[in-house]
């Protein structure tokens, strides 16, 4: 038996955390749903106990809120004010990781490279929940190198959100395939960056790199925003097809 095979199993109530926060990180469970300990019943088949316990830890790590006015416990939004909040999160978060990632971090190299593999097989699936993760674990890995705990959970719990952000980036973009795929190619090209500047020890590019690449969020919200357009619509000529087809306008 391998050592994989021995370790610790997780726990029910990890398990199905695991599950509700993929279902959350991927829109499944819609942004302002409710979630209740009958769902989790129902659909994750807890027990009261870690159902109770799973919500508990949802509401800490922000993915849920408890809002007594409403009589429930309700799925974070993800309106414009939300994504705005997340983004400045984000930039904050990679700026300083720039300033103050450990280049003497030996297996740091050898560890982005093979997330980087595995993130370049998930783009050619088109496995959004797969490509975030792997995103996610691509940074976190360069946070680690700092040693600083308390940093590192704020950006473990930023990236988590920055994860539901994305697959919902990504979902937009997909009506437009050509403009996803180059957006994917431009996400590895920085990444591959990224490596090489943490391979050269160069803390100044990494300083200029690592901001850059999370403004792509920013940036890619934008350009959607711009490319949706309201068709040109004429009262007068809408006015004078109702009346040729006989009919009248409603007050």
């Amino acid at each position: 038996m391998t050592a994989a095979t021995t370790g610790p199993r997780p726990s029910q109530t990890d398990a199905a955390l695991e599950k509700i926060r993929s279902r959350i990180i991927d829109l499944t469970m819609v942004p302002g749903s409710r979630i209740d300990e009958p769902l989790l019943l129902s659909d994750f088949g807890l027990g009261r106990t870690p159902a109770r316990e799973a919500i508990n830890r949802l509401v800490a790590e922000g993915f849920v809120n408890v809002l007594p006015n409403r009589g429930g416990t309700f799925v974070r939004k993800l309106d414009l004010e939300e994504i705005g909040q997340v983004v400045v999160a984000h930039q904050l978060a990679e700026n300083v990781l720039g300033q103050l990632l450990n280049l003497n971090d030996d297996d740091m190299v050898a560890d982005l490279v093979r997330i980087e593999n595995r993130y370049e097989e998930a783009v050619k699936n088109l496995d959004y929940l797969q490509i975030t993760a792997l995103n996610e674990d691509f940074h976190l890995r360069i946070h680690r190198s700092m040693g600083n705990t308390f940093f590192f959970e704020f950006a473990q719990s930023t990236h988590r959100h920055v994860r539901r952000l994305n697959v919902h980036l990504y979902q937009l973009e997909a009506a437009e395939p050509q403009a996803r795929d180059e957006q994917f190619k431009k996400n590895i090209h920085e990444h591959e960056m990224i490596i090489e500047a943490v391979r050269a020890k160069d803390r100044g590019k990494l300083a200029i790199l690592l901001p850059e690449h999370a403004r792509g969020t920013q940036d890619r919200l934008v350009r959607i925003l711009q490319s949706k357009s309201v068709p040109g619509f004429s009262v007068e000529t809408r006015l004078a097809d109702m009346l040729a087809a006989g009919l009248t306008p409603k007050n």
